[in-house]
């Protein structure tokens, strides 16, 4: 029986960089991924020769420290490709808007000096920037914002969860993405890295033994001293049925957001609408469309719809994107559509995170991913990284 000191469950950003750490802390460590590629939410999908768009997750910042240390240490941060600066607009009407078109600044003048000072903790997204902004405004502009970026109903979403003051590590750019799209930052996290990958690798339980933990993949068992879980909590919670009925309790109540991702590229002649980085929909089945424009081709053009689920067919998406672009369905070169799945978090959950944290506080059982501390793949790895320096030290 193969023995590890961790075994990771998950191979997308948050199993990698947790890897990535704890092997770089002396731990030999080995993780799992049930698909055949890595990444997680990072889902780059190639449309034709060198053209890509991505499928879940489209940009990163130079804030996501935790990450781009591990790449530093790879010497991968030359790999990085710059994303240009565009700005999102808001579509209502048919009508494309710039955001300050949408600000009632003398509502906002109103309300911003007696909110000034308000704690962000405990609150929800309408209710702090409500109060900061004016419940008119937050309505207008900030709440289908939110949503856009969250690609879910976002007004119940901790406050303090979204928008943080961190470090940034400036030798990379501000903005970034990967050559071939961001699911290369997972394939190079892998390669060459000081642990082990297996891919296509389901696990179907797990059991603890003297020694720790044993992982079972079909008929195959491992064993490893620490365990970390770096999935989707339904997941998490389903795996550690059995072992550990209080962590499954409380991951179980966390529920999930589906969105319906459909992506088209066409050549850049044929789509009307202006260079942007994106739309977002106010009255639109979507809620946002995210443009390739910031990473541009000579010739072609590429643009991903994150549709609200149920709402529409397949032929309803391809019918929607060509009125937004302003083009013929014929245009569309290739189309390709993903389902995604996020954490819908509320205030709720900071508490629970909180409480999670205490009860694997000393153990030798970690969780990883994009319910601890927001759903950014910097939250992810940041996330990743605190769970490795626990893990070391155990």
């Amino acid at each position: 029986m193969q023995t590890h000191d961790l075994i990771i469950i998950g191979g997308g950003v948050s199993g990698l960089v947790l890897a990535s750490r704890a092997a770089a802390g002396g731990l030999s460590t080995l993780v799992l991924e049930r698909e055949e590629r890595l990444g997680g939410c990072l889902r780059s999908w190639h449309g034709g020769g060198d053209f890509w768009l991505e499928l879940g997750a489209h940009t990163a910042y130079n804030s996501y420290k935790s990450l781009l240390e591990v790449l530093q240490a790879q010497g991968r941060l030359g790999d990085l490709a710059p994303r240009a600066g565009m700005g999102y607009h808001f579509l209502e009407g048919g009508r494309v808007q710039s955001p300050l078109a949408r600000l009632n600044f003398l509502e906002l003048f109103a309300h911003l000096p007696l909110a000034l000072g308000r704690k962000q903790a405990g609150a929800s997204l309408a209710e702090y920037y409500g109060a900061l902004f004016g419940k008119g405004n937050y309505a207008r502009m900030l709440s289908p914002a939110f949503a856009a970026v969250l690609s879910q109903p976002a007004d119940a979403f901790p406050a303090a969860w979204l928008f943080r003051r961190k470090a940034r590590l400036k030798a990379a750019p501000r903005k970034y993405t990967w050559p071939g799209g961001l699911q290369g930052v997972a394939e190079a996290l892998a390669e060459g890295a000081p642990f082990r990958v297996r891919r296509g690798a389901e696990v179907t339980g797990l059991a603890r033994d003297r020694a720790g933990y044993l992982v079972r993949i079909g008929e195959e068992s491992l064993a490893a001293a620490r365990l970390a879980l770096a999935t989707p909590p339904d997941e998490a919670a389903r795996l550690l049925s059995g072992l550990d009925g209080e962590t499954t309790g409380m991951l179980a109540g966390i529920p999930m957001a589906d969105i319906e991702s459909l992506a088209v590229v066409l050549p850049a002649a044929r789509a009307r609408l202006k260079p942007l980085a994106g739309l977002i929909g106010v009255d639109e089945p979507f809620y946002s469309m995210v443009s390739r424009d910031p990473v541009s081709h000579p010739t072609l053009r590429g643009f991903t719809f994150h549709f609200r689920p149920g709402r529409l067919d397949r032929a309803g998406k391809l019918a929607c994107a060509a009125r937004v672009l302003g083009a013929e369905e014929g245009d569309f070169l290739h189309v390709a559509e993903a389902a995604n799945r996020l954490p819908a978090l509320d205030t709720r959950h900071p508490p629970l995170a909180e409480a999670l944290d205490r009860r694997l506080a000393g153990g030798r059982l970690a969780l990883a991913g994009n319910y601890f501390n927001g759903l950014s793949i910097g939250d992810c790895a940041d996330r990743a990284a605190r769970e490795a320096a626990r893990l070391i030290s155990t």
